[in-house]
């Protein structure tokens, strides 16, 4: 049992190096003491190492995506087959035993290392940049709205500047430029009017205009939210499929959350490490399913290929997972290499 509950923490964590090289040990042991043959319980612990020793990473991931209450049961279960073991040495019993002490041991180890604050320290700068990224999401509210007036007082004072061009007894060409001038004050106002009530409703389930709160909304202000990132240049974001005007009222700011995340990650797919930056497309297709709404996201070059990028790291994976559950649904981070699917955000649907 020990040994189950040490393979199961070791695959939590993803040390497949530390798992083959015990596989390699069980396998030289089992040469030389072939009695080993026998031994159930010898076999059963060499296919769990080996098996974990090369599971896939999101394998894992959705796994140990246990509620917590069906642990309790499973350690209730664990208890008692431990007991059948002991006391009929049965070998049903011992291989349920030791698959359940594995899963245990499994799920308590990602549950201690997520409880971890460590996690989140991605990055170079550690817990300092995530303590400074959290502060700061904090602060934004107060600092729009300190905005919000200067911008207010910009463009009452152009609104009032261009009325005084239009009656001034000036030259025609000299009014043309300061309406001009003031059309331009106008729209780079309004803009910055507009990236302003991105961030107020930021991972909100509202909006100025609450009846639009629908599937393409939601994604077209994460796309919004992500323009001014350095890697978004160069790279077109469409929006595809049957599921994009369905109303998402009350999960309308977990999906933009999701949405920002894949996007960032997405973006990042088009840099190569050296630094050079390649054209391409970033497609989320929107599908309604009986219970669910499903957004895909595939990265494609301009001719279409598939275009590979690396994993989202761990911890905000981990975050949007549990963001993905609080709406009835999952969310999924591929892998897959020639393959153009990168994530699938799954939420569960308003209307049943």
């Amino acid at each position: 049992m020990f040994a189950v509950f040490s393979i199961g923490s070791l695959f939590a964590v993803s040390a497949q190096l530390q798992l083959r090289i015990l596989m390699m040990a069980l396998l030289a042991f089992l040469l030389i003491e072939p009695r080993t043959l026998s031994s159930a319980s010898y076999i059963l612990i060499l296919a769990l190492t080996t098996g974990a020793a090369f599971a896939p990473r999101y394998f894992s991931s959705r796994l140990l995506r246990a509620p917590r209450w069906a642990l309790h049961i499973l350690g209730v279960l664990t208890a008692a087959c431990i007991s059948a073991m002991l006391i009929t040495n049965s070998v049903i019993a011992t291989v349920a035993a030791l698959l359940s002490g594995f899963y245990i041991g499994a799920a308590l180890s990602r549950k201690l290392a997520m409880a971890d604050a460590r996690l989140l320290a991605w990055g170079d700068d550690g817990l300092v940049g995530v303590t400074r990224d959290l502060l700061l999401g904090r602060i934004t509210s107060g600092m729009l709205h300190d905005l919000a007036q200067p911008l207010n007082v910009i463009s009452m004072a152009n609104g009032n500047l261009g009325y005084i061009a239009e009656h001034l007894p000036i030259d025609e060409d000299t009014r043309r430029q300061l309406v001009d001038r003031t059309d331009r004050i106008a729209e780079h106002t309004q803009t910055a009017a507009a990236i302003l009530s991105v961030f107020r409703w930021f991972g909100c389930d509202g909006s100025d205009q609450p009846a639009d709160l629908t599937v393409r909304s939601a994604l077209e202000r994460a796309t919004t939210a992500t323009r001014s990132n350095v890697r978004h240049h160069d790279v077109a974001v469409e929006l595809h499929g049957n599921g994009l005007d369905y109303l998402l009222p009350s999960r309308h700011g977990c999906l933009e959350l999701i949405a920002v995340a894949a996007l960032l990650c997405a973006f990042a797919s088009f840099t190569a490490p050296d630094g050079t930056r390649r054209r391409g497309r970033v497609l989320l297709h929107a599908t309604q399913t009986p219970a669910h709404i499903t957004i895909s996201v595939h990265c494609v070059d301009m001719e279409g290929a598939a275009v590979s990028g690396r994993s989202m790291d761990y911890a905000t994976t981990w975050l949007i997972e549990q963001v993905a559950q609080e709406a009835d649904g999952d969310f999924q981070s591929i892998s897959r290499r020639n393959q153009p699917e990168r994530f699938v955000i799954r939420l569960g649907r308003d209307d049943i």
